[in-house]
């Protein structure tokens, strides 16, 4: 068939387009609630990494350093099918969420522990002078400024995770990327539908990027 037969292109039925739009919303839950856990988590992991204790500080490393240097798709795979092995079993849409919360977690625990250490050891001497305490100068000083430096970097990383949720789709989760593969199946268009699925992942993705250049210039002056 060649891609520009249009008369083909009548298999694609608007019910179709309906499963596509159906699954896109599941993405959509998938994703949200995975950024929030794993910004909430990797903002504690983050903040334990900057301790001044050097024990208590290697302490995230433990959670951190496998979930960042392996593939999450086969986190995914210890979770879902692993896990049942010792007795923990978990719906596809659970095990979804909880792996990639904890793989956000990880590498949101960098940028906040990144952002927070490039701030300069006088603005910690500078905020002891004023008679501020630590918590003050954490809040008043450090963090505005390590919020600046972190929100940009925190929206590539969702934008990145919003991507890498199509691998949720090898857990049989009708997500945007397995209902695509779906109807490609069943319409044999798969030219039509893989590119409706990539405009619909842009719809989903450009504005958070569009989004990150507004903070990062509005952060700017009010920061």
């Amino acid at each position: 068939m060649q891609v520009f037969d249009f008369a083909a292109y009548a298999r694609f039925k608007w019910s179709d387009m309906r499963m596509i739009l159906k699954a896109m919303g599941v993405t959509l839950h998938v994703t949200l609630l995975s950024l929030a856990i794993g910004t909430l988590i990797g903002l504690i992991l983050g903040l334990i990494r900057c301790a001044k204790n050097p024990i208590v500080n290697k302490l995230p490393l433990i959670v951190m350093e496998p979930l960042r240097n392996s593939p999450l798709i086969v986190q995914l795979f210890l979770v879902f099918f692993g896990l049942p092995s010792v007795g923990i079993r978990m719906k596809a849409m659970q095990a979804a969420v909880l792996t990639l919360s904890l793989n956000t977690a990880a590498f949101f625990a960098v940028l906040v522990h990144s952002s927070i250490k490039s701030i300069p050891e006088a603005q910690w001497e500078a905020g002891y002078a004023l008679g501020f305490n630590k918590f003050q100068i954490y809040w008043k000083i450090i963090a505005r400024q390590a919020i600046r430096l972190l929100i940009p970097q925190a929206i590539t990383l969702y934008i990145s995770q919003l991507q890498c949720s199509s691998l949720v789709s090898f857990l049989s989760l009708m997500d945007l990327s397995k209902a695509g593969q779906q109807v490609a199946q069943k319409t044999m268009l798969p030219f039509l539908i893989f590119g409706i699925v990539a405009g619909l992942y842009f719809v989903l993705s450009f504005p958070l990027a569009r989004f990150a250049k507004y903070l990062e210039k509005r952060i700017g002056f009010t920061i």
